[in-house]
């Protein structure tokens, strides 16, 4: 048991809310909730997960931005390397059960039909911002070439469209696409971006749209359940609360690692 608090405390810190870098938007929808959450249970519950040489956001932009409205001045993250190899970066991708023609029925909307190969070539290398795909036909929205900037913008203008239209967008992961086609919604696929991109993006101020990237980091902490009382003390104080607690958490028994994929149920 002492390995794994060795372990727990070299790899949570608490930081500055002040240093850490936002690389994506947020949804106004899930940030009203999340910070609802979080002064209910006046409890910042999973850490955030930070690069420890860039100080950049993998997981949690929701959560630092809540920690900003409240005017919290630390957060506890989990510090990891992003140069490991085996912390990859994907997308989520915008789902709607808008059809293809409604879509395009919408303000500027440009559309030409490919096929999947093509079409997902033609976005990854930046010559439309999204890929729009129904269980039998694919469409390119907007062609055209573009800039990394200029596909962002892009993307955020198709998107608010579509919200505007009074449409719910969900956000899907590469597994579910296939099932997701079956119930007949309209999936946007889009380009990945890299971890240079992403890193570039939080330190120009200039966010990607909200969902751009699904970082998959083996050994992620949760329910580390810190106060939200302890990150308004002293970095110093908040770190002693930390380790106290890690400490009497993993004696008590109630720190588990798992070597395989869980479903967790909140």
């Amino acid at each position: 048991m002492g390995i794994l608090v060795d372990q727990l405390i070299n790899e949570l810190e608490v930081r500055e809310t002040k240093s850490l870098l936002q690389h994506e938007q947020v949804i106004s929808y899930n940030l009203k909730k999340l910070k609802e959450a979080m002064l209910n249970t006046a409890y910042l519950v999973d850490p955030l997960i930070i690069d420890k040489k860039t100080s950049l956001v993998l997981d949690g932009n929701h959560r630092l931005k809540v920690l900003e409205i409240i005017e919290c001045p630390l957060a506890s993250c989990q510090v990891v390397d992003y140069d490991r190899e085996d912390i990859q970066v994907g997308t989520w991708y915008p789902a709607t059960k808008l059809s293809p023609d409604q879509i395009f029925k919408l303000d500027s909307i440009k559309y030409e039909k490919v096929d999947h190969d093509h079409g997902k070539k033609a976005v990854d290398d930046l010559k439309a911002p999204f890929m729009l795909s129904t269980k039998k036909e694919n469409y390119l929205l907007n062609p055209g070439n573009y800039k990394l900037r200029e596909m962002v913008e892009e993307q955020n203008y198709i998107m608010s469209l579509v919200e505007k239209s009074n449409n719910v967008i969900e956000y899907i992961p590469d597994q579910e696409i296939s099932s997701q086609l079956d119930e007949s919604h309209s999936i946007f696929y889009r380009r990945a971006y890299t971890k240079s991109e992403i890193i570039k993006a939080a330190q120009d101020h200039a966010p990607l749209p909200p969902k751009s990237t699904r970082h998959t980091i083996p050994g992620r902490i949760i329910r580390l359940n810190m106060r939200l009382g302890w990150l308004h003390n002293s970095k110093k104080e908040a770190d002693e609360e930390l380790k106290r607690m890690l400490t009497l958490r993993a004696y008590a028994g109630n720190v588990r690692k798992y070597y395989e994929p869980v479903v967790v149920i909140y």
